[in-house]
């Protein structure tokens, strides 16, 4: 009887100590990432996160036809849209955003733009 008492204690022990994974949100699967993409005219676009949630950076970078832009600054990110402080230019700038495994679509002026998960 004792034996069978100790096996349903361990039992239910188990059971309520066992392990748990959560699922990755789209924000942490976001930011935790380098995505890229290379566009039809010979470009290339990169964006890239720095810092944790709460002290979040970005940079987006342009490249093209010998021109070098890039945003950057703070960062807010929530599950549909990222918004970047840019300092330098005292200018913020807000895309949608729909993540699709390692692809990323931004959505900005009625553009969307396909982006490629790097790491």
């Amino acid at each position: 009887m004792k034996k069978l008492l100790f096996s349903a204690v361990i039992l239910c022990f188990l059971m309520l100590c066992g392990c748990t994974q959560n699922a990755p949100s789209p924000q942490n699967e976001l930011i935790s990432s380098k995505w890229t993409a290379s566009l039809d005219g010979g470009g290339e676009l990169s964006l890239e996160f720095s810092g944790e949630p709460g002290d979040l950076s970005a940079e987006l970078n342009l490249k093209n036809a010998g021109k070098d832009v890039t945003i950057s600054g703070d960062c807010l990110v929530d599950s549909t849209s990222i918004v970047i402080f840019d300092s330098t230019v005292s200018q913020n700038y807000a895309f949608d955003y729909t993540p699709k495994g390692d692809t990323l679509e931004i959505k900005y002026n009625n553009s969307i733009l396909t982006m490629q998960k790097q790491s």
